[in-house]
């Protein structure tokens, strides 16, 4: 959508720095709620924003499409990071000590695979016209993770 370098690295410093402020929506949440649902509204909250996000494929306007994509993207990464706060005190506080170890080297495996294959991902759809399948394998993603959270948290109470 002929962005220069130079303005994708600053939405990219943008996006962290908002990202940053998951950690401060996190403490403030867990004041009035628990960890389990702090989990719950982020990672819904990243989803919705996502849905901002792919919503913009579909949107004619150039401008408008690229307003979605950013601020849709920009906003997610506080219920990201919210998210990633709240699966790692979970995990902290369910698993037992002795196996905290596996459990956590399964887990980075896992992201580890799953981030080679957004990799790979972007090796067999290069061209820029195929960048919806991108998005919408990176929000299928966050909506399966999402329900899978849900069953695995919400299932047992």
């Amino acid at each position: 959508r002929k962005m220069t370098f130079a303005t994708v690295g600053i939405w990219k410093g943008v996006s962290s720095a908002v990202g940053l402020l998951g950690t401060i929506v996190y403490a403030y949440s867990t004041k009035f709620l628990s960890v389990e649902t702090t989990g719950m509204w982020s990672i819904v909250f990243q989803f919705s924003c996502l849905s901002v996000s792919y919503a913009s494929l579909f949107v004619l306007s150039d401008d408008a499409s690229l307003g979605m994509l950013i601020g849709g993207v920009i906003a997610s990464r506080v219920g990201l990071w919210v998210f990633d706060v709240a699966i790692t005190q979970i995990f902290q506080e369910s698993i037992p000590s002795h196996i905290r170890g596996v459990v956590g080297g399964v887990q980075k495996s896992l992201s580890a695979f799953f981030g080679i294959f957004s990799f790979v991902l972007g090796i067999v759809f290069p061209n820029p016209k195929q960048f919806y399948i991108l998005v919408a394998a990176g929000y299928t993603s966050v909506g399966i993770a999402m329900i899978l959270y849900y069953i695995g948290i919400f299932r047992k109470k």
